[in-house]
């Protein structure tokens, strides 16, 4: 894609996401807003224990998006693709909810869900977030500097050399004291 493209793609995008900010900050807001007293009535409404159906397919399922999502962010990586820092934040995001549940559905073995979030799940989901951070700042740093770079024209030759059958421009009176001069 021609770079003109890209920057007048980029541009729209831009653009729109203004138009529409207005009506995200509203929905996401909205919604964080209702979760808060929803998350006060199934706290005090919800039974502290119940049987489910499927629970081993809700954990293999957990499980293998965990894993699909870090499959992505290793081939992204791979890739160096620049979607690496959406896949570092849904697999940080999948680990953290692994370990959430992992502890609060435990029982029994809840030092080994302890440990295992300790050991394993936190700290693979801080890498992926700060992966997520530190991709993104980089993105961001070689959009700017493309478009630093890509404000003024491109150079049609090296500096301080003329371009080929040019001779130098002088300007009387420019040279050196000692030019035509020979040494002893």
């Amino acid at each position: 894609m021609p770079p003109d493209s890209v920057a007048a793609r980029r541009d729209r995008i831009v653009a729109r996401l203004r138009r529409i900010r207005v009506w995200l900050l509203l929905i996401v807001g909205g919604v964080a807003v209702a979760l808060l007293p929803w998350t006060a009535y199934l706290s005090a409404t919800l039974p502290s224990k119940h049987l489910t159906q499927h629970w081993d397919i809700a954990w293999a399922g957990l499980d293998l998006f965990e894993a699909v999502s870090l499959v992505l962010l290793f081939v992204a990586i791979a890739r160096r693709s620049p979607l690496v820092p959406m896949f570092a934040a849904v697999a940080g995001t999948a680990l953290l909810c692994d370990a959430w549940f992992d502890l609060t559905t435990s029982g029994r073995g809840f030092y080994w869900s302890l440990a295992e979030a300790l050991g394993a799940e936190l700290p693979l989901a801080t890498l992926c977030f700060w992966l997520a951070f530190e991709v993104s700042a980089a993105i961001g740093l070689s959009a700017a500097a493309g478009a630093a770079s890509a404000a003024g024209p491109r150079p049609t030759s090296p500096r301080d050399q003329p371009a080929a059958g040019r001779e130098p421009a002088h300007r009387a009176g420019s040279e050196a004291p000692s030019v035509g001069r020979t040494s002893r």
